[in-house]
């Protein structure tokens, strides 16, 4: 490995171009986390030589001044690129792509507004620094950076633009009312376009760096998240010449990097992991992405071509007039038991002990997958195929769309807050087919576990090892996996991994205080995925309300003391207590949509008369109005009063339902139709 100390007009003065290989990430600094600070270190630097200078003008010699010191930005590694006749000279970036397209960006927005000082050779020095002189037989050639597929359309838009508008334009901040971030490189080159404004007019952009100061960083910040034209902090005062020399100074000689080109002995996939100072940590699936390239171009097969087969929907999407653009549905974070991390991360964890079958922390990934791959010799094609299925499956469990069967079970385990099932998803979509009666029953049986075992409040600390033992189980069934998964659920004994009777589930739904003792989303969820189960083609449609636009409410109110109606004064507190418990339970709670909760009273069950002689409707005749399938029961005969009896004979009705839903095990005998009539009668089962 050679090392070479250069200053960052070093690095671009020479006709060389820095490539970022198709597979590594696309560009994911932020303004806050790196773009903010290095515009500080270097203003830092421009403003010390401006300070020099002024000292040296007032009559100071200039050895009577402490040397400059030089700011170091870390360090680029480099692997030499032959290219062919007529190309440009390349290095392609194994270690640094953030910080080298970075500086670009800052070199294209200094050019820019270099162009406001008027009569000055400054924007042609700064031309040299982003463009290659050519000529070359490729057009792209003559960039000095030239980035993954997610960064091309931008950055070859950056550097054509005339003006600063035409980039606000191209990419807004909003589209009518809707917000529409902008690309983060666009972000970056906005920020150092104003920040070079302001330094010129002398404005000081970060301030002291207090953590409780609003800067005028943070109004500039602000300005690019939210408006679609950004204006310049100031507009009045006039630009500087010596305080862009400063400026350009300081980026030739107080700002260094260090670049480390490799030698042929240099394994570039080591050096890759274990380099990555001052920027954004690497993710696991940034190593796995890179190792799995990497040994294809060791193996001689086509990178770009199995990159764009595969890999690239992971980092791209279509930006329609605009190109393509980095695919940020999979940067976006997803909890994981206390923690969140980028969904590609989550699923890149669920997808190795998919295929390792071992216990693995989530930290852990790259070491894991990377020692499950090696353990034997792997054809690339047919690996990339399987992370490219897998990821499809994963994103209909966590992104659940559509009112399909796939879908609610999705819904309901998010809802009961069971990440620990997914690699055990991801095996049963590998071996049944989408619609299939088999897939069906295992992901029946899964609910069934999962939900009973919620409804009873048994612990989940033992999930991992015993989901872990199902996974096998379905692996290793070559045939009819469903039917293996239902063996193992049906054979645990310790109370750690039973599936619940019948007897403790319905004694637990009948009796249990779930509002109080469930967080009242897993409620939410359980009551809706009944309802989802009553609707059939007698309804016409099967559609219900996703859960945020659905209330649990409680029929009989929280505050029932003080509603005369509930005859509370003629209660003792044993009764007053009893009470207190059974408005928890689920035969005191439904469900209702956002608008008719709003319009639903904490008041009495029936209607009334009010001194006035009109009728004040209670929350039976508002229950009534309800579409939801689940409370035609309060439209029964007789129902005139609400109270423990009136709740315990509810309760009993959603239990038969939930009986039929969540049989043990699975049955596919239970119709839509038996489970709404089910809702209505209160008998017991």
């Amino acid at each position: 490995m050679q090392p070479n100390k250069t200053s960052v007009t070093g690095l671009f003065s020479t006709p060389y171009q820095y490539q970022i290989p198709i597979f590594q990430r696309g560009y994911v600094w932020t303004l806050e986390k790196q773009v903010v600070p290095l515009w500080a270190d270097i203003q830092d630097r421009s403003d010390a030589r401006l300070e020099r200078e002024e000292a040296m003008l007032h009559g100071v010699v200039a050895t009577d001044l402490k040397p400059l010191q030089k700011h170091f930005l870390g360090s680029l590694v480099l692997t030499p690129v032959t290219p062919p006749f007529g190309r440009v000279p390349a290095y392609e970036v194994i270690d640094g792509q953030q910080r080298s397209t970075t500086l670009q960006l800052l070199l294209l927005a200094f050019r820019l507004a270099a162009q406001q000082l008027g009569d000055t050779q400054l924007p042609k020095m700064l031309d040299t620094l982003v463009r290659n002189p050519g000529p070359y037989t490729t057009d792209t050639d003559f960039h000095k950076v030239w980035p993954t597929q997610a960064g091309q359309d931008e950055i070859q838009a950056l550097y054509a633009a005339k003006d600063v508008a035409d980039i606000c334009a191209a990419y807004p901040a909003r589209t009518g009312r809707k917000k529409s971030e902008r690309p983060l490189m666009v972000q970056t080159f906005l920020y150092f376009y104003f920040a070079c404004l302001a330094y010129l007019q002398g404005i000081d952009l970060v301030g002291s760096g207090d953590a409780d100061e609003h800067t005028p960083s943070d109004v500039l910040v602000a300005r690019i998240r939210r408006d679609n034209d950004v204006v310049p902090l100031d507009v009045d005062s006039t630009f500087e010449p010596k305080r862009a020399q400063a400026l350009y100074m300081a980026l030739s000689e107080n700002v260094q990097i260090m670049t480390l080109q490799l030698e042929v002995d240099d394994d570039p996939q080591i050096i890759f992991e274990t380099l990555n100072a001052r920027g954004e940590p690497l993710l696991a699936s940034d190593l796995i992405r890179n190792f799995v390239f990497l040994a294809a171009a060791r193996a001689g097969k086509p990178v770009s071509a199995l990159y764009e087969k595969f890999w690239s929907p992971f980092d791209l999407v279509s930006a329609g007039s605009q190109g393509v653009t980095s695919n940020r549905y999979w940067a976006e974070k997803e909890r994981q038991g206390r923690l969140t991390y980028p969904r590609i991360d989550l699923f890149f964890y669920n997808y190795t002990v998919l295929r390792s079958q071992e216990v693995t922390l989530v930290g852990r990934v790259f070491d894991a997958f990377k020692t499950w791959w090696q353990k034997q010799p792997r054809d690339l094609e047919q690996e990339l195929q399987g992370i490219v299925v897998a990821s499809r499956h994963f994103k209909e469990l966590v992104s659940p769309e559509g009112t399909g069967h796939l879908a609610e079970f999705a819904r309901l385990v998010e809802s009961l807050d069971v990440s620990t099932i997914t690699p055990v998803y991801l095996a049963l979509r590998e071996r049944l087919s989408d619609d299939s009666p088999e897939l069906r029953q295992a992901l029946g049986d899964i609910a069934s576990y999962l939900t009973r075992r919620s409804v009873c409040g048994m612990e989940t600390k033992g999930y991992n090892r015993f989901f872990m033992r199902l996974l096998q189980t379905v692996s290793a069934a070559s045939e009819e996996p469903h039917l293996a998964l239902r063996k193992v659920l049906l054979a645990a004994t310790a109370d750690s991994e039973l599936w619940p009777s019948d007897e403790r589930f319905k004694e637990r739904w009948l009796h249990r205080p779930v509002y109080q003792e469930m967080k009242p989303a897993r409620v939410c969820g359980i009551l809706r995925a009944l309802e989802y189960a009553a609707r059939g083609t007698m309804q016409g449609s099967n559609h219900v309300p996703v859960q945020s636009a659905l209330t649990v409410e409680h029929v009989m109110p929280q505050s029932w003391r003080t509603e005369p109606s509930y005859e509370a004064s003629e209660m003792t507190d044993a009764q007053c207590s009893l009470r207190d418990v059974a408005i928890h339970e689920f035969g005191n709670l439904t469900l209702l949509t956002q608008p008719l909760n709003s319009s639903v009273s904490n008041g009495p069950f029936n209607d009334r008369q009010s001194p006035a002689g009109e009728v004040v409707h209670g929350k039976r005749s508002k229950l009534g109005q309800s579409a939801l399938l689940m409370n035609t029961f309060f439209n029964q005969q007789g129902l005139d009063e609400w109270n423990e009896d009136a709740i315990a004979a509810r309760a009993n009705a959603l239990y038969n339902a939930a009986l039929l839903v969540w049989a043990r095990p699975a049955s596919t005998t239970a119709t839509p139709k038996a489970i709404a009539q089910a809702f209505s009668s209160s008998e017991s089962s």
